[in-house]
C-alpha cells in the first residue's frame, strides 16, 4: 500500500504523488458546500443580515477564497489547500539553449559530465507577483466561470429531469420568425451553446484526466493542464522551505504608524494576517469536531439518551382555581357554568374549563375573560371540544 501511495513519486523526493495533489484537489472542493451549508443554517436564524449573502453565494465565496489564496500564495508559495497538505508552487525550469556554433555537441557534453549538472535553469524558481496573479485566475476565476455555465446549461436544459426522462421536462422552442434580429440571435446562440457546452465540458474532465494519468506514469511533471498553461509545478516542501518561512515571519518588516488611523489599519491587517494563518489549525479542528458530532448521533449513546429523555412525563401545569369573585363551579362536571344546564357544543378557553359554545363566546366578548377564573381571554382562545364534556 506504501508503494501504491507513492506510485510515479518516488524517483523525486520533492515530488508529491497523484494522490496527495488529488487530495489536496478534494479538500479545496469541499469548502465550498461546507460553507454554504453554514451559511444556509444561519440565515434561516438571521435572514435580515445573510440572506443576501447566500442569494449570491457563489460571489461571496469567490471574493473571501481570493483573499485567502492570495494570503497564501504570498506567505508560503502555495494554495491554501496545497499548504495544508506540505506543497508548494515553483516555476517550472526552462533549459537554456545553446546556439553557440563554436561549441560542438561533444563539447557540450564533456562540459556537462566534468561539471556534473543538470542543464540550467533562467532565474529563480520562486513565484513572482505575475505567477501569483495566474495562480489566482486559474484558482477562483475558472471554477467561478465553469461554476455559473453549469449552472446556465441546467437551466436552459431542463435539469436532471430532462436528462432521465427526455424532451418532456424540457421548454418547448418559441417562433421568432417575427422577432427582431437581436432577439434571434440571442435564441440561436442559447441553441448553440445547449449543444456545444457537453462536449466542451467532456473535454475539460478529459483534459484532467490525461493529465492525471501522465502525471501518474512519470510522463509529464504537470498533473493540470492549467498548470501546464502558466508554467508552475507543484513540489513538496522541505525542511529548508518550512525553516525559509519562519525566518521570514521574524524579519518581516512592521510599518510605523503616525497617526492613529494607521495604528488601527496595522492591527486590523495583523489580525486579519493571523486568522488566515489560524485556518490550518482551525479547519482540522472542526473537521474533527463535526466529525465527533456525527459519530454521536449515530451512535447507541445517544439512542440511550434521547430514549431515557422521551420517557420522563412532563407533569401537566397546574390547575387554576376559581375566582372568589366569579361563577361558582356546578357539583356536576358536565353542567355549563354560565347557563346552568348540560353542556351542548363543548369548548375549552386558556383557563382549562368548558362551557358551552354561545355561553362562552358571549361571556368573553363581553367581559373579555373566564367567567370562573376571570382571566384574560380572547375569540381566539376558544377552543373546540370533540369528546364528551363529562370526561
Amino acid at each position: 500500500m506504501e508503494f501504491m501511495s507513492n506510485i510515479g513519486g518516488g524517483l523525486q523526493a520533492d515530488r508529491p504523488s497523484l494522490f496527495e495533489l488529488i487530495a489536496q484537489d478534494k479538500m479545496r472542493e469541499m469548502l465550498e458546500p461546507a460553507l454554504r451549508y453554514v451559511l444556509a443554517v444561519y440565515a434561516q436564524r438571521y435572514p435580515r443580515y445573510l440572506i443576501r449573502i447566500v442569494n449570491r453565494y457563489e460571489e461571496f465565496y469567490a471574493i473571501l477564497m481570493f483573499f485567502v489564496e492570495r494570503h497564501y500564495l504570498r506567505e508560503y508559495g502555495a494554495s491554501f489547500a496545497e499548504n495544508f497538505y506540505g506543497l508548494k508552487r515553483v516555476r517550472a525550469p526552462r533549459l537554456v539553449k545553446q546556439r553557440k556554433r563554436d561549441i560542438d555537441d561533444e563539447s557540450v557534453a564533456h562540459a556537462a559530465a566534468s561539471a556534473k549538472a543538470t542543464p540550467a535553469t533562467i532565474g529563480s524558481t520562486s513565484l513572482r507577483d505575475r505567477d501569483i496573479t495566474k495562480s489566482l485566475v486559474f484558482l477562483i476565476g475558472l471554477p467561478y466561470v465553469k461554476c455559473k455555465l453549469d449552472e446556465y446549461y441546467e437551466k436552459i436544459s431542463g435539469g436532471e429531469a430532462a436528462r432521465l426522462f427526455g424532451d418532456e421536462f424540457t421548454e418547448e422552442e418559441e417562433d421568432l420568425s417575427g422577432q427582431p434580429l437581436r432577439v434571434r440571435a440571442k435564441a440561436r446562440a442559447i441553441k448553440v451553446f445547449k449543444k456545444v457546452y457537453p462536449y466542451v465540458n467532456a473535454l475539460y474532465q478529459l483534459s484532467i484526466l490525461a493529465h492525471y494519468i501522465g502525471y501518474l506514469y512519470n510522463k509529464t511533471a504537470f498533473y493540470s493542464p492549467w498548470l501546464r498553461l502558466i508554467g508552475i509545478e507543484v513540489k513538496r516542501m522541505t525542511a529548508a522551505d518550512y525553516r525559509n518561512i519562519q525566518m521570514n515571519a521574524k524579519k518581516r518588516p512592521t510599518r510605523q504608524a503616525n497617526t492613529l488611523i494607521e495604528s488601527v489599519q496595522n492591527k486590523v491587517l495583523g489580525l486579519l494576517s493571523g486568522s488566515l494563518d489560524a485556518l490550518k489549525v482551525i479547519l482540522p479542528m472542526s473537521i474533527f469536531f463535526f466529525k465527533f458530532l456525527e459519530w454521536w448521533y449515530q451512535s447507541d449513546y445517544y439512542r440511550k439518551a434521547s430514549a431515557a429523555g422521551e420517557s420522563a412525563e412532563v407533569p401537566p401545569p397546574e390547575k387554576i382555581k376559581p375566582h372568589p369573585e366569579g361563577l361558582p363551579m356546578p357539583q356536576q362536571p358536565n353542567i355549563c357554568p354560565v347557563c346552568l344546564k348540560s353542556i351542548t357544543n363543548p369548548t375549552a378557553l386558556s383557563s382549562g374549563y368548558v362551557y358551552c359554545y354561545p355561553c362562552a363566546h358571549k361571556q368573553v366578548e363581553e367581559q373579555g375573560c373566564c367567567p370562573v377564573t376571570l382571566m384574560r381571554c380572547q375569540i381566539e382562545d376558544l377552543r373546540k371540544l370533540y369528546s364528551d364534556a363529562g370526561m
